[in-house]
């Protein structure tokens, strides 16, 4: 993948979109704990991939398509969505090669996009009030048997400041509040027993739950300070001894693997 090149006419939220993928994507230095966390999240979507044998792929909400693109170099078809044209203009400024289309739009208004063995809908569901209504339209561009992949930030880890979706009250009165962009329009957060209860009404499988990115990687309560002069290879051990002791607690964030059950539609 081509390593972007800032454009003075972008519009503003591409040029955001450029500062976050230098920062995450190509230059540690920046920000190194926000570099060594993206990294980490994209080491284990990518895991997921290979330990589900997935070779069509969906991304929802793809952003700069960087998972998409890693994906499809390393020899998957890749379909690529994102609401925001101007982000998927800016993601095909940075393809060299691989099988991926590029899809401006909402996914769920889309009839032509077919179905896949494994679908990401990564960091989304944080920003809808009706979690089980979503999965079940996920669900529908997986082929039977498929897996769908939801990773969200987790309400339990010890520095969450949201309450939880159940403590929000009747969803109805937060409708209003859905479809925020970033990390700084959170308004509440995902238990696993939510998710978990949002999966069995969308009739979903929970084939697998993992905690993920305690602060030896997210670099929270003052250990980006290690992070610049820390490389992963010696992060890394320490972050998954935290996660054995307390991931709920200890984990940023939240990954649910789930299964649509053979020979459903």
């Amino acid at each position: 993948m081509k390593r972007p090149t800032l454009d003075p006419e972008w519009p503003e939220e591409v040029v955001e979109i450029h500062r976050n993928d230098m920062r995450e994507m190509w230059d540690r230095t920046i920000e190194p704990q926000i570099f060594n966390a993206y990294h980490n999240q994209l080491d284990l979507y990518r895991e997921l991939v290979d330990r589900y044998g997935a070779r069509s792929i969906l991304d929802i909400g793809c952003a700069q398509a960087t998972l998409a693109l890693l994906l499809a170099e390393e020899g998957k078809r890749v379909t690529a969505v994102d609401i925001r044209a101007s982000f998927i203009d800016y993601a095909k400024t940075r393809y060299e090669r691989g099988d991926i289309r590029f899809v401006a739009g909402n996914a769920f208004d889309l009839d032509d996009l077919g179905t896949f063995d494994l679908v990401f809908a990564n960091q989304i569901i944080e920003h809808l009030v009706r979690p089980a209504e979503f999965l079940r339209k996920v669900a529908e561009f997986v082929r039977s048997g498929g897996i769908v992949v939801v990773s969200t930030p987790n309400h339990d880890y010890f520095r969450s400041p949201f309450p939880s979706f159940t403590e929000l009250g009747d969803p109805a009165q937060h409708a209003h509040r859905e479809f925020s962009a970033g990390a700084s329009d959170h308004f509440f957060a995902y238990t696993e027993e939510e998710l978990r209860a949002a999966a069995r009404d969308a009739g979903l499988e929970v084939a697998e739950v993992r905690y993920f990115e305690t602060p030896f990687i997210s670099g929270h309560v003052l250990i980006r300070y290690l992070h610049k002069f820390t490389p992963p290879s010696i992060l890394r051990p320490f972050d998954r001894i935290a996660l054995r002791i307390a991931p709920r607690k200890l984990a940023h964030q939240l990954c649910f693997v789930l299964r649509k059950p053979e020979g459903r539609a």
